[in-house]
């Protein structure tokens, strides 16, 4: 199982990885580079505070965001043979986010037996 810190490391790299993917290497043809941007880097900006404090609604929430994210770059990988690798990138970083969201029960379990010890 994957440490749940590693969820923040990968949501910074997923926003690093749109603001290269659509603002440099590769911008849209059709709309240009102002739209894609703003469709695929915001939805990462809003919960991202929250996300760095680890907290688990914000982290639920991430995990939403990105399956919008996950769907792009799987069919751009299968379609696109100049996007495969920087598409496969995104693929793996949303996959260790989802793979270190187990470690959020676990590392939130030992803050719940000590606020139940106390009522005790």
């Amino acid at each position: 199982m994957l440490p749940v810190q590693l969820s923040r490391w990968c949501w910074l790299a997923l926003i690093a990885l749109q603001l290269i993917w659509f603002g440099w290497l590769f911008p849209s043809e059709l709309f240009g580079r102002g739209m894609p941007l703003v469709v695929m880097t915001l939805p990462l900006l809003i919960p991202a505070w929250w996300i760095w404090q680890l907290k688990p609604r914000a982290l639920v929430l991430g995990g939403t965001i990105l399956l919008l994210h996950f769907s792009v770059a799987v069919a751009e990988a299968w379609t696109t043979p100049a996007l495969r690798i920087i598409a496969w990138l995104q693929i793996i970083l949303i996959v260790i986010y989802f793979l270190s969201m187990p470690g959020l029960r676990r590392a939130r379990a030992p803050i719940a037996e000590t606020v139940a010890d106390k009522g005790r």
